[in-house]
């Protein structure tokens, strides 16, 4: 494993927008962050097997089905319809009317589906001069990570904190153990291990590691065996003692709030 140079970040503490906070409010859920991307990927396909940005709309029971199926989220059809209302009044969906099959219904039936709209995220994004400034931050984060991309490493780039920049290239064939210095220097320890500084109090202690990173089954994966305070991919809880997969670019949070760490992984 090595340590890279530091890549430059800032993490965004702060609004100073109507549109942005209501933006910002209607994602900060993780039930409507499911919806955006389900919608997201939905697209992506239909991209890839037509060819064409937009996709066709998914109607409230497929989406409700799929957020049963692939978030372990398990709601009612109102609280699903009030969800998403939000996120139309934010601007990230559209709805629309299609024809569809329907339980204990003959034949087809107009229904309401949704769909995300192709500028969804023009104003979060270009409006507001600090976060087109971040934008850019984590592109230059992105591209100085793909340098290194050569199918045999992952890269993990410290995000947050005091030791926000830090990254650290590691090989398929090793495994990783994450977690807080607590009272060791990185020459106490073998160089399986990636120290976070002490001020990341609610990060558990590397004597008893918060997470370890490691190649399985042709994908990387992280297991927390037993941290204080959880580990999170996005705003999903990470189980405890089973080996999860990661996707490509992904943010790990070693606990969530104040004291936690936030990890970009790529490879």
């Amino acid at each position: 494993m090595s340590d890279l140079e530091k890549v430059k970040t800032m993490v965004i503490d702060s609004l100073d927008s109507n549109l942005i906070s209501v933006k910002l409010a209607a994602v900060n859920n993780e039930v409507r962050f499911a919806i955006l991307e389900i919608l997201r990927d939905f697209q992506k396909r239909n991209q890839i097997e037509k060819g064409i940005f937009k996709s066709d709309p998914l109607y409230s029971r497929e989406i409700n089905s799929i957020l049963l199926n692939n978030y372990n989220i398990n709601i009612t059809p109102q609280m699903l319809g009030q969800h998403i209302k939000q996120l139309i009044e934010a601007d990230f969906v559209e709805e629309c009317i299609v024809k569809k099959e329907v339980p204990n219904k003959i034949g087809l039936r107009s229904v309401k589906a949704y769909v995300l709209k192709q500028d969804a995220f023009d104003d979060l994004f270009l409006e507001i001069t600090f976060l087109s400034d971040e934008l850019l931050s984590f592109f230059e984060l992105y591209e100085t990570n793909k340098r290194y991309h050569d199918g045999e490493h992952c890269i993990l780039t410290v995000f947050n904190g005091v030791d926000k920049g830090k990254t650290f290239k590691v090989n398929r064939n090793e495994s990783v153990l994450i977690g807080r210095r607590g009272e060791f220097r990185q020459s106490d320890l073998a160089s399986f291990t990636i120290l976070l500084d002490n001020s990341y109090s609610t990060v558990s202690k590397v004597s008893k590691p918060h997470l370890k990173l490691f190649y399985q089954d042709g994908s990387w994966c992280i297991i927390d065996e037993n941290s204080s305070n959880g580990t999170f991919i996005a705003d999903r809880k990470v189980i405890k003692g089973i080996p999860t997969p990661l996707k490509n670019n992904s943010f790990l949070k070693l606990s969530r709030g104040n004291g936690g760490a936030v990890i970009f992984c790529s490879f």
